[in-house]
């Protein structure tokens, strides 16, 4: 080869040489293959996937605890069970002051729900009385302009509210107590009254003075100063709230 032949082959190679370190490198030329220029990788893949927490998550209704009492639920315990007997007013009293005295009030004999259930109960509420023990007793009479002598069927004498069939007139109610503003709110539990139903259609009568529960006939407990007929209530049950309960 002559020398001009040599240095023109030279400067071909030289040339394609230099071609090539000017063009784009493999990284860049793999990109061009295979997208466009501004495509992003996450452009040309499948749509991105929410996080695994959110995947797994599945929509459920919301769940509402099941109510007892609600249509075509099992009804609460105790539900279906009867109601409890209760007690019946046999009788009502409305006191009224007597003279010139202030004392007025109501007072109820309230039954037992069963026949030989236990003893009547008797609610006891009166205002204007002076401060301390009143004597409370059934009498025989029928009228509060003469009330007689204490209902005493038995012929028994005169004795304690707690006193045994035989020794009491069974009208003694022993006493009940005004508190300082002249007001008595008392329950009584008598265990011969209700045994005996004469006791309605008589009078009952609030004494000025203490029983002492022994002086015959009738306790020294002074002149009477209110008093009411007793008479059939005519009701199912006692509506009252209840005061102190004292048992006799």
């Amino acid at each position: 080869m002559d020398s001009h032949s040599y240095w023109r082959c030279a400067a071909l190679v030289a040339a394609t040489a230099l071609a090539a370190g000017c063009g784009p490198d493999s990284s860049e030329r793999t990109g061009a293959a295979q997208g466009r220029p501004g495509d992003s990788t996450l452009s040309r893949s499948e749509p991105a996937q929410a996080p695994a927490a959110e995947r797994n998550a599945t929509v459920r209704p919301p769940t509402t605890a099941a109510n007892p009492a609600g249509p075509g639920s099992s009804a609460a315990p105790g539900a279906d069970a009867p109601p409890a007997a209760l007690p019946r007013l046999m009788a009502r009293a409305e006191i009224r002051p007597l003279a010139d005295n202030t004392v007025r009030g109501i007072v109820e004999f309230q039954e037992p729900a069963t026949a030989g259930g236990g003893p009547m109960t008797i609610h006891v509420m009166l205002m204007g009385l002076a401060a301390g023990p009143h004597g409370l007793h059934v009498h025989e009479g029928t009228d509060c302009m003469a009330p007689g002598t204490h209902l005493n069927p038995q012929n028994a004498p005169h004795g304690p509210a707690n006193a045994a069939s035989g020794a009491r007139h069974l009208g003694d109610l022993g006493n009940v107590t005004a508190d300082a503003s002249g007001m008595v709110e008392e329950t009584v539990r008598d265990s011969l009254l209700g045994g005996d139903a004469a006791f309605v259609g008589k009078v009952l009568v609030i004494h000025e003075e203490q029983d002492d529960l022994s002086t015959q006939p009738d306790g020294s407990s002074g002149r009477p100063i209110g008093c009411g007929a007793v008479e059939a209530a005519g009701e199912d049950q006692l509506s009252r709230a209840n005061g102190g309960d004292r048992g006799v």
